[in-house]
């Protein structure tokens, strides 16, 4: 069985869905099942190495083909987990890491929503959920759904200049690509071939680039619950580790579509309030540091994004050199 040899691992709210959607669809690229595993975060005791990754390709790589010449994954998580990298150059020293980086004001109140869509986060309040960061990371305020504390720490998640370095200092420069948001949605065409090449796989035209994902809340909270935290039997069944037999892999395969349909029956769009102008002066004290030192990482310039209102900007010219993005 193939290995995946790359590995989409940041930042949330950056665009990763909507890339990861557009890379599954290319004939030599395939995408693990589904695109967020966070399976290298966490090794369960009861399975040995070998028995744990050989349930992680059965598990969520058991479709890809002999045809397909890039084989990965997109846990956003992973850029977050010193951990996990280094899990991921055991598996496979020669991965290639994807980074997505934006504007950390704009990210921010995305990523809260995301959170609350998933039952993560109970604070409907960006402020206040900001405000309660240091109490929760105590194990105190924490949502009664809340799986991991280190999700609802706003202050790292927003920290891409600090977490981009420690990757480039444990994988090395050359073996990253980092997209910038921006570029993404003004230059979709531009950035794709650059991923391609990156992958080292052929151009195979695409010139569609639908977004992926939207902001979204839910109807049913019920619903919504049994969604994303089902019940033990259920969870234990997903991580069921005899995925050789074909009737396992197609039973599960079913068991994914429904919960996808379940996913957009319940949901709807929800676009983040906006900031107020007391919070945004305060995200741009909290991470001028965090900017310059991206900007000093990349050889580019971001301090825009602290100094002008909120909104999508690209000083980037499509034709300049591979250098700036990748």
């Amino acid at each position: 069985m193939k290995q995946p040899n790359f590995f989409i691992v940041g930042a949330p709210r950056c665009g990763t869905t909507a890339l990861s959607r557009y890379l599954a669809a290319h004939p030599q690229i395939c995408l693990s099942r589904p695109k967020e595993t966070h399976y290298l975060l966490r090794r369960p005791r009861h399975l040995s190495r070998d028995r744990w990754m050989r349930c992680y390709l059965h598990q969520f790589f058991g479709h890809c083909h002999s045809r397909h010449q890039a084989v990965g994954e997109g846990s956003v998580s992973y850029l977050y987990s010193a951990i996990a990298i280094r899990r991921i150059l055991r598996l496979n020293p020669q991965a290639r890491f994807i980074v997505a980086i934006r504007n950390p004001l704009d990210l921010l109140p995305s990523y809260h929503r995301r959170m609350l869509y998933l039952m993560q986060e109970d604070r409907e309040d960006f402020q206040t959920a900001w405000q309660l960061q240091q109490t929760r990371l105590q194990g105190e305020a924490l949502p009664p759904l809340c799986r991991d504390r280190r999700l609802l720490q706003y202050a790292e998640v927003g920290k891409m200049g600090k977490y981009l370095e420690r990757l480039f200092k444990l994988v090395g420069r050359d073996r990253c690509l980092i997209l910038v948001f921006d570029d993404f949605i003004h230059h979709p065409r531009w950035v794709y071939q650059q991923v391609c090449d990156f992958l080292g796989v052929e151009d195979d035209g695409r010139t569609e680039f639908p977004p992926a994902q939207v902001s979204r809340t839910y109807r049913y909270a019920w619903l919504q619950r049994l969604l994303f935290h089902p019940p033990e039997f259920l969870e234990r069944w997903a991580s069921h580790s005899s995925f050789d037999a074909p009737w396992m892999r197609w039973n599960r395969l079913l068991a994914i579509r429904l919960h996808r349909w379940l996913l957009q029956a319940n949901s709807f769009p929800s676009q983040p309030p906006s900031l107020s102008p007391r919070m945004k002066a305060k995200l741009r004290e909290v991470y001028t540091s965090d900017v310059e030192r991206l900007s000093h990482l990349l050889g580019r310039d971001f301090s825009h994004w602290l100094r002008s209102p909120v909104r999508l900007q690209s000083s980037l010219n499509p034709h300049a050199t591979k250098d700036l993005i990748g």
